[in-house]
């Protein structure tokens, strides 16, 4: 070979290198300088998914630190629908396991997104067998699911969490900023495979949480509450109940149970008035158990004394209307009106106040507005203003008609009487604390106002204990105990008219203990008894006595062994009303 040819290849070699060189350069630098942009966002695109998340919700406990609402971690289902080539398939072998329509499913996996939700917060079944079926670009994450281990037990104040940890209903309503926490949106890395990438420093947010919630419930008072009132609802065919318990002296409420009940952890399940908290949401006409109110009014006023004696014939006259009493009782001194609640006798009493005056004490227990209480649907009472009263409205008012209340503003207007004449703010919440344990806010007992004086609510008192010891109010009692209360049987009023149905009451009690340094008091309410002994003092006196029966040992609220009713309450004759 020659020298020169030998020039020529090396030359030849030399500017194909350079060639070569240039278009690798070229390529790198479209790649690195043109094109970088587009393929980093492809590569993260098929890398990385961003995903909001939600902080752990907190946890919800009765006044003893038990818990009531808590979250559990679970896993959710998703897919990139881009990465799908058979969305058809994969539907096919989902549907059955998270019982969703094939086609849902389908349409899901067709979208053209990098990121879709299949089905969020699945079952530990549901999960275990998806995993198994290893399909390409359906993967999990793991969320938070709220679960309450009580199930049924203290439903309507908990209320729920949906499934994008939103609170609902209830306390999960009412405290859901503080129980929720804020939320953060973080980026998933995955591998070749397929697989997320866990980064513990990303990831950290993960396991915080939101703040806290104590309540004023006590879990063993508040079943006591349910059980109770279920049975009681049970027994008389009744349409639906709710009970009460407080403290009067700090406006605590420590159970509030309603029924029908439900179970939140599936509260689709159910229909809406299941879900309704009676207690707050539903006014009625108190009847009889409103008579205290009144009766204080015109002790206050000094317009009557407990040994005024009035007679009454079993009806009265009130303009072209006729108001009966359950019984002729003939002489009764105004103590005997309260304990026999004598309807005729409190029309005769109230006579002596002005209209102006009634509705400025009403107004002062509470029963003109919403009490308050922080649990959403609360109903306010509906008591029209004195300009608007006829000439009848004075009358019905002594006796607990034409006024609406909610059973917890007649709960708290009593427990003013118990409270010697001061009413409370009623509690729900004790405290709300972060996720270091840190006290965030702290609610103490307040007081609202004086409605009537110590002495008023005293004398008062003497009266309601006469109504369980002697009166409509006898079911009531237990040995050892002194009991102040009074029972309630009021006609429904007919939908759509001003009248009243002549088969159709609502059966209530209102009571306190110990009487002279109350702790407790106690409101049952049972809508429409099936029973021809529908009184207040038949049904829902039994069961007031069977939740102290409960509630008092756990307190430690022994008995007084000097204090004896006499012949046992299952055969005493209760008075009607």
């Amino acid at each position: 070979m020659s020298v020169k040819t030998y020039k020529e290849r090396v030359v030849v070699g030399f500017f194909l290198i350079f060639f070569i060189a240039a278009i690798l350069i070229s390529r790198l630098v479209y790649i690195q300088l043109i094109s970088g942009q587009r393929m980093k966002e492809f590569a993260s695109e098929s890398q990385e998914r961003l995903m909001t998340l939600e902080m752990k919700r907190g946890t919800i406990y009765d006044c003893h630190q038990r818990e009531l609402a808590v979250s559990i971690e679970v896993d959710s289902l998703y897919a990139s629908p881009r990465e799908i080539s058979c969305p058809e398939a994969i539907a096919d072998k989902l549907a059955p396991i998270i019982q969703m329509k094939r086609n849902h499913i389908v349409s899901l996996l067709k979208k053209k997104s990098s990121f879709v939700w299949i089905k969020r917060k699945l079952t530990t079944r549901e999960a275990s067998r998806i995993a198994k079926l290893k399909l390409p670009s359906v993967n999990f994450v793991k969320e938070y699911k709220r679960f309450y281990p009580k199930m049924e037990l203290g439903a309507h104040i908990l209320g729920f969490a949906g499934i994008d940890n939103c609170g609902l209903e209830g306390v999960e309503l009412s405290f859901d900023k503080s129980l929720k926490g804020p939320t953060k949106s973080i980026v998933l890395t995955r591998d070749a495979t397929g697989h997320i990438i866990v980064d513990k420093k990303n990831m950290s947010f993960f396991f915080d949480k939101g703040c806290d919630v104590t309540l004023t419930i006590d879990e063993v008072i508040q079943y006591a509450a349910e059980a109770e009132i279920r049975k009681t609802c049970m027994e008389y065919n009744a349409l639906g109940g709710c009970a009460l318990v407080m403290n009067p002296k700090t406006g605590e409420i420590l159970a509030l149970a309603s029924y029908p009940a439900y179970n939140p952890n599936y509260f689709s399940r159910y229909p809406t008035y299941c879900r309704r908290n009676k207690a707050i949401s539903d006014t009625l006409e108190p009847g009889s158990t409103f008579k205290p109110l009144v009766a204080a009014c015109l002790l206050e006023e000094g317009v009557i004394s407990p040994f005024e004696e009035f007679y009454c014939s079993g009806e009265t006259h009130v303009g072209k209307k006729v108001i009966h009493c359950a019984h002729v009782h003939d002489k009764v001194s105004f103590a005997e009106v309260l304990s026999k609640s004598c309807n005729i006798g409190m029309i005769q009493s109230v006579k002596r106040l002005s209209p102006q005056k009634l509705y400025s004490y009403l107004d002062s227990f509470g029963l003109t507005k919403p009490t308050g209480i922080e649990l959403p649907g609360e109903e306010g009472g509906i008591l029209s203003k004195p300009a608007q009263w006829s000439r009848l409205s004075m009358s019905v008012l002594s006796i607990g008609q034409g006024i609406s209340t909610t059973p917890i503003q007649l709960s708290l207007a009593l427990a003013a009487i118990a409270n010697d004449g001061i009413l409370m703010k009623p509690m729900i919440v004790k405290t709300i604390k972060d996720s270091k344990n840190k006290t965030v806010k702290s609610y103490q007992p307040t007081q609202e106002k004086r409605v009537v004086s110590a002495n008023t609510a005293r004398n008062i008192n003497k009266l309601l204990k006469k109504a369980v010891d002697e009166g409509t109010g006898i079911k009531a009692q237990i040995d050892g105990y002194e009991i102040a209360g009074k029972t309630g049987t009021a006609q429904k009023v007919v939908a759509g008219s001003k009248g009243y149905s002549k088969d159709k009451y609502i059966a209530s009690f209102i009571g306190y203990l110990p009487a002279d340094d109350p702790q407790l008091l106690i409101t049952v309410i049972i809508d429409e008894p099936k029973t021809s002994e529908y009184w207040g003092g038949t049904v829902a006196a039994p069961a007031f006595r069977e939740i102290c029966k409960r509630v008092l040992p756990y307190r430690h609220l022994l008995p007084n062994p000097n204090i004896r009713h006499g012949s046992s309450t299952q055969t005493q004759t209760v008075v009607k009303e």
